[in-house]
């Protein structure tokens, strides 16, 4: 059972620091250009404990992780961050638009003990990587909080009813980076035993953050080798968690699309397609956009049938629809000992069909990231073939939720972006200290 527990956050006094000047994306999506005009923002702006300036002059004592350290005692000298007087989960509902649409995503902040991933009660779908990590374990060590939420779905087990929403006191109600932001405290214990018991009769899954609670863990397993007596109950053994019912309607997924310069490129690359998929020349008039448009809507259309994909420039100039025909053959190039689930993914398909099958882009190529990198601008897959900054492009569909879901539940792990939750979680709402 998911053990979720009220906490006494770290959060920001809105009478000394607007929210809506200090909040910012979580540190894996922002770029340098980003990362200045945040610094711009506020001179409190959480990405300055984030993910903060690297320095020519950094030294082992002056760096991004102590200069983070230093920010965080400073603001909550000067009162600028603020601990709850009482424990409290957080309701905070995010609204927000996407392609036309007007949504509403619904999360529980809570502390939630970590749990190895063997125990099965918080379930991962995706591998790590050690650089980032580091990086955030370096962080943590230095400030002592989890400045960031992992993101976290919840589905009831059979016969469980829904949560029924619940608010608690107004903290903030504001608009940054196009969204709405708002946030209570949660502090009536009847509340408070209700989210918990209805987290306790749910399966739990990491939706995005998997390196932050990776991260946790080893902070975890630090501080447990350290101690003289350790009793389970201490702060290291909990983590952060931003949670969200699998099944609310603001859960947007968005595709991440591919820009391929591989290795090798086939004369006979549309042939080797053609055995396992069946091959449509859809090219179509008009600039960048235009042409996207056109092919994400051609994309969904064969993609509610069977797995498809658009490539562009496999020939100069041209769009293709790739729709799978035979997926025994398909199958039979993927691992063995991969659970069914995992097989059925697009991202699967793509990889072992197309990627390694035909273009000789093997895991040790992707992970080298010079082969492959990713978008989820269809428009922007475009101008970059058309620019020349990439050979080729793959449009993917989005992978939706339950697919994930079932991959967790086969204890098995997507490969590398599969999944874009949109919009990422801001950093900046509420923290978490894990040291006194």
């Amino acid at each position: 059972m998911a053990d979720a527990r009220p906490f006494r956050g770290l959060r920001y006094d809105p009478t000394l620091a607007d929210p809506a000047l200090t909040l910012a994306p979580p540190y894996d999506v922002i770029s340098p250009a980003e990362q200045t005009e945040l610094y711009r923002r506020s001179p409190y702006n959480i990405v300055r404990v984030e993910y903060g300036e690297q320095r020519a002059t950094d030294t082992a004592s002056d760096n991004r992780y102590t200069r983070a350290a230093r920010d965080l005692q400073a603001w909550r000298r000067e009162g600028v961050l603020t601990d709850e007087a009482v424990p409290a989960c957080y309701a905070y509902r995010q609204e927000f638009s996407w392609a036309g649409k007007h949504y509403v995503r619904r999360h529980y902040f809570a502390a939630v003990r970590l749990e190895d991933w063997g125990s099965g009660i918080i379930k991962p779908h995706e591998h790590t990587l050690s650089g980032p990590k580091a990086d955030r374990l370096e962080l943590l060590r230095a400030t002592r909080t989890q400045v960031s939420p992992v993101f976290c779905l919840y589905r009831p087990k059979a016969g469980e009813r829904a949560l029924h929403p619940i608010d608690g006191s107004s903290l903030y109600d504001v608009v940054a980076d196009r969204q709405r932001h708002q946030l209570s405290a949660i502090t009536s214990p009847t509340d408070l035993n209700a989210i918990a018991a209805h987290l306790a009769a749910c399966d739990v899954y990491i939706a995005d953050g998997h390196h932050r609670y990776e991260t946790a863990l080893r902070y975890r397993d630090e501080c447990r080798e350290r101690a003289a007596r350790w009793s389970g109950e201490e702060p290291e053994n909990f983590v952060l968690m931003a949670l969200t019912d699998a099944a609310d309607p603001g859960l947007v997924v968005l595709p991440t699309h591919r820009l391929v310069n591989p290795p090798s490129l086939p004369a006979n690359a549309l042939d080797l397609l053609a055995e396992l998929f069946d091959v449509r020349d859809i090219t179509s008039a008009g600039a960048g956009d235009e042409i996207a448009q056109a092919a994400v809507a051609a994309l969904a259309a064969a993609g509610a049938q069977h797995p498809s994909f658009v490539a562009i420039g496999l020939e100069p100039g041209r769009v293709h629809l790739l729709t799978l025909r035979d997926r025994t053959a398909v199958e039979a190039l993927m691992p063995s000992a991969q659970p069914e689930a995992w097989r059925r993914l697009d991202v699967s398909v793509l990889q072992f069909s197309i990627f390694r099958h035909v273009f000789g882009i093997d895991d040790a190529i992707l992970a080298a990231g010079t082969a492959v990198t990713y978008t989820q601008d269809a428009g922007e897959a475009v101008r970059a073939v058309a620019s020349g900054a990439a050979r080729m492009a793959f449009l993917l569909n989005a992978t939706p939720v339950e697919q994930v879901l079932a991959v967790a539940d086969a204890n098995g792990r997507m490969p590398q972006k599969s999944t874009y939750f949109y919009p990422k979680l801001p950093t900046g709402l509420v923290m978490n200290t894990v040291t006194p």
